[in-house]
């Protein structure tokens, strides 16, 4: 998702999230609000290409805060609301031309293209994409998701009676999550390598939720389900 950042000299610039950054913040654009919506973004990615900078997140590493209890942000939700008429400042989500694609960041020069060969002499910091061919499911028949905490991607277990409980948000829950979690071996012309497939990955190549493909296939020996079976479909791995 791309969202766009505003500061009070009416500076703007892109943000682009991704994974459970996302989700984080899409109830707060779903609703209508009258109050400023003020976020603090931690661990973010700078980029600059043709004159403009843009930030985006990590997937694992990056946080949103949205309007945290802290007294510079109190402080600017108050001038904000002083400054703006009562009726103004409703957020609404943007129906996009075409939604930010693999070829937008590729075209943007957010990250760079590798070949197998080449990543394990990557040092820089940041994301790169992969261009190949999925040989390989490396998963049997439970060991393709794992149990996530409804608020964070994070694992959970039960620790509480029937309930579960995140050690990374302390959120618990009696439902938790079902979220991807497959390892694939990706093959190009230079070599082949294992990688770990999330959410975000696995989503657009079976067309399913993990959750759905659970409740949907019933259990065969030890192999993994049908839907996942995303063999031979060339992709773009970020």
């Amino acid at each position: 998702m791309v969202i766009i950042l505003q500061d009070l000299e009416n500076n703007k610039m892109n943000c682009i999230l991704f994974g459970h950054t996302v989700d984080q913040i899409l109830p707060y654009l779903d609703e209508g609000r009258l109050e400023p919506l003020i976020v603090l973004l931690q661990y973010f990615k700078g980029n600059r290409w043709n004159g403009k900078t843009t930030i985006q997140s990590h997937f694992d590493l990056s946080k949103v805060h949205i309007n945290p209890d802290c007294k510079e942000v109190v402080a600017l939700r108050s001038s904000l609301l002083t400054l703006a008429p009562s009726s103004s400042g409703r957020i609404t989500q943007l129906s996009p031309q075409g939604r930010w694609s693999r070829t937008d960041e590729l075209k943007q020069g957010i990250v760079v293209v590798k070949t197998v060969e080449e990543t394990p002499h990557v040092v820089e910091e940041g994301p790169i994409w992969i261009l190949g061919s999925i040989i390989s499911i490396n998963a049997g028949k439970n060991d393709w998701f794992y149990k996530s905490c409804g608020q964070c991607p994070m694992k959970v277990e039960t620790s509480l009676g029937n309930r579960y409980e995140c050690g990374n948000c302390d959120h618990t829950s009696a439902a938790p999550s079902i979220s991807f979690k497959v390892e694939v071996v990706l093959f190009d012309r230079t070599g082949s390598i294992c990688l770990l497939l999330w959410a975000r990955e696995t989503i657009p190549l079976c067309g399913k939720e993990a959750k759905q493909i659970v409740m949907d296939t019933a259990a065969v020996d030890d192999e993994y389900p049908a839907a996942l079976d995303i063999r031979w479909i060339r992709c773009c791995v970020r």
